[in-house]
């Protein structure tokens, strides 16, 4: 009866369902074909919402944040799973124009995300699964890394969700050649989050001497191999944020010329493009 009422929702649309169906069932009963688990849960039902994963980037307003955590919680409650790339969001410090008032970063934030996962879980059937990537050179990057310690401040830890680091190879040649490494808000260095290869190196380098200049107040400069220190430590003791990579998702993605990725989804498998307006999905089977 289960695999019934999942290939009955699969045919429905088809030009002879009934046939269909019973080719789905086939396909499923034996085994041959297995489909997600959104899938199972939700095929043949009222709601049949059948996609995988979700990847979404997150805006740098209160509009746009408060929105993406009601869209997770949609999502996750028909079973998706979640990838949200959180770059885009100023840093803690960073000026706000409309209270004129300091930001309080990316991680309170987070702890909504995570503790949103765990009020709605995924029809009832199983936990909500969400993953939040930063790019490394956010100015929130390394209290980013601790979030799923066991020891701090519990207001800034999220022990129910996943991160992800989403790194430049330029970090990867600075930590090589043993060099420093500046943090920025993206409130002060926009573009980057859309840059990837020579370009992103030509405006990081661009920001660098900005911060240098004085014309930028809010950064910080680190050895890049401290940084990539603590990101392997965490790793180690925690399993996160795992380590995914910016420049080789995009250098190698056939969809250059339709955008920019951001993030990979909860499970790290996929690649596609993202902004504020777009949501991007991934349906697996097997």
């Amino acid at each position: 009866m289960f695999f019934m009422r999942v290939a009955m929702g699969l045919a429905l649309r088809e030009d002879d369902p009934n046939a269909r169906a019973i080719e789905f069932y086939e396909l499923l009963s034996s085994f041959d074909y297995m489909a997600s688990t959104p899938t199972l849960f939700n095929s043949g039902t009222r709601h049949s919402q059948l996609s995988s994963c979700y990847l979404t980037t997150v805006g740098d307003d209160l509009e746009d944040i408060y929105g993406a955590i009601r869209d997770n919680a949609m999502l996750s409650k028909w079973a998706g799973g979640l990838g949200n790339d959180w770059t885009p969001v100023r840093s803690l410090g960073a000026h706000i124009k409309g209270t004129n008032g300091q930001s309080q970063g990316v991680v309170p934030f987070l702890k909504v995300v995570n503790d949103t996962a765990v009020a709605v879980n995924q029809g009832g059937k199983r936990k909500g699964a969400v993953c939040a990537y930063l790019e490394s050179w956010h100015l929130d990057i390394e209290e980013f890394l601790e979030l799923r310690k066991n020891t701090g401040d519990e207001r800034r830890r999220t022990h129910d969700m996943n991160t992800a680091n989403w790194v430049p190879d330029l970090l990867i040649e600075r930590m090589r050649e043993d060099r420093d490494w500046t943090l920025f808000s993206p409130s002060d260095a926009p573009d980057l989050h859309d840059l990837y290869g020579n370009e992103f190196r030509t405006r990081y380098e661009h920001y660098e001497a900005l911060a240098e200049q004085g014309k930028i107040a809010l950064f910080k400069k680190i050895p890049a191999k401290q940084l990539w220190r603590k990101m392997l430590t965490v790793l180690f003791e925690t399993g996160h944020p795992w380590i995914t990579f910016k420049d080789p998702c995009n250098l190698r993605s056939p969809q250059q010329h339709r955008g920019v990725v951001h993030s990979s989804n909860l499970c790290t498998e996929i690649t596609l493009n993202t902004n504020a307006d777009e949501i991007a999905v991934c349906n697996l089977a097997r």
